[in-house]
């Protein structure tokens, strides 16, 4: 079945709202595939900063349970919130999808910084062997900007650097 086209914002005014949306917070739920249950998500709270391109970095421990599924299965969600909404109903929020990898060693430094910078409790963890830094790599993104403003985004259009359908 086809999804049902309703017009809407232009791609480029709700990848704008996304942007926001995700440098404007530092906290979501990032759902996995779960081990435990084969093929059910599984949603946990996890802190967040930016990558220079706007991609989700995260510091895990090998103890979490979003971490063994991540091994497992890369393929993850974050949804965030717009922060402090009277009504939920209709405050921002973001769904960003992708594949959530180790962060490769030459960019570790930068990721490690960009972290830090926004979640200082992090840099004692930073420090232990049991935690490294995750880099969710967004393929697709769900976003609602409020009332008559949501759609899907690409990577690309996310970005801002591809065309509009």
């Amino acid at each position: 079945m086809a999804e049902e086209q309703i017009p809407g914002p232009e791609h480029s005014e709700l990848a704008e709202v996304a942007r926001k949306l995700l440098r404007a917070q530092a906290t979501g739920v990032l759902c996995t595939i779960s081990l435990r249950k084969a093929g059910w998500p599984l949603g946990s709270l996890v802190s967040y900063a930016l990558t220079r391109a706007g991609a989700p970095v995260f510091l895990f421990s090998e103890l979490s349970q979003h971490t063994k599924n991540l091994r497992a299965d890369p393929r993850a969600s974050l949804f965030v919130q717009e922060a402090g909404a009277r009504n939920p109903q209709a405050a921002g929020r973001i769904a960003v999808l992708g594949r959530v990898a180790p962060v490769a060693e030459a960019e570790l430094a930068e990721a490690r910084a960009r972290y830090v910078a926004v979640h200082p409790e992090g840099r004692s963890f930073a420090e232990l062997g049991d935690f490294s830094f995750w880099q969710l790599d967004i393929e697709d993104t769900h976003v609602v900007g409020g009332f008559a403003k949501a759609g899907w985004l690409t990577a690309a259009e996310f970005a801002g650097t591809g065309p509009e359908p």
